[in-house]
């Protein structure tokens, strides 16, 4: 979000190349006459990003966002390569983030040789009282596999098509169509006679980061976006300091 209009493409309120000086002091008066424009400011309620975190995520899922809960998940190879895909929050829990997928995926092949990741959450809405608030967080941090009892009850509470999603894909692996939905109707009518409970496939496997970092930003309608970051230092304490947007 950084450099970038909060509502979309900014106009060029600064003519085009080659317009005097005398021309662009004018437009930009008019500008100045037109428009507004302010700096944010994020209140912090305390020391903890994990405080704030709870807050801004608590009133993304008050909103009429549709997924409130997606991140873009980055990894990378050890070499360095990186890939970026969205997936869902599973669980927010007082020292970090939980995420699962396939165990056979890029993203876990990708973990298992360099167990850092970092998450962005984008929180884009208008509130109640008509204000448009711009939210994003990024999430740096190590990443650590879990074990199947830190998170069978999130595979058991999924619902139904995420569970034959479980047990129908290979992720990432190239399909034949008619093949794979001719695989979903006979798992379906598997549990629809109840001979099958659907239980959770080896390969599923859930991932917490512990963050590092913790990075906030925020803007609202035509104000100027203010950030604040946090690192966590040595023996787990926070420190924060407010940089640029």
């Amino acid at each position: 979000m950084n450099g970038i209009a909060q509502h979309g493409v900014a106009p060029h309120t600064n003519g085009v190349n080659g317009t005097k000086p005398e021309d662009k002091i004018a437009i930009l008066k008019a500008a100045a006459a037109r428009e507004e424009s302010g700096l944010s400011k994020i209140e912090l309620p305390d020391g903890n990003p994990f405080t704030l975190f709870n807050q801004w995520h608590a009133a993304a899922l008050k909103s009429n966002l549709v997924l409130p809960n997606a991140l873009c998940l980055s990894t990378a190879t050890k070499e360095g390569r990186v890939s970026s895909r969205h997936v869902i929050l599973r669980r927010l829990e007082e020292d970090g983030f939980i995420i699962m997928t396939d165990r056979r995926s890029k993203k876990s092949a990708e973990l298992a040789e360099n167990p850092v990741a970092c998450m962005t959450f984008l929180w884009c809405y208008r509130r109640e009282d008509g204000l448009t608030v711009n939210q994003q967080v990024r999430i740096e941090g190590d990443v650590v596999e879990l074990g199947e009892d830190r998170y069978l009850d999130l595979y058991e509470r999924e619902p139904l098509f995420c569970k034959v999603r479980s047990h129908l894909c290979h992720q990432g692996v190239e399909v034949d169509w008619d093949e794979l939905k001719s695989k979903h109707d006979d798992i379906l009518k598997k549990v629809a006679e109840g001979t099958t409970t659907l239980p959770c496939p080896e390969h599923f496997v859930a991932y917490k980061l512990f963050p590092t970092m913790i990075e906030f930003y925020y803007a609202h309608d035509s104000n100027i976006g203010d950030r604040i970051m946090f690192v966590k230092k040595a023996g787990g304490a926070w420190e924060n300091t407010r940089i640029a947007a």
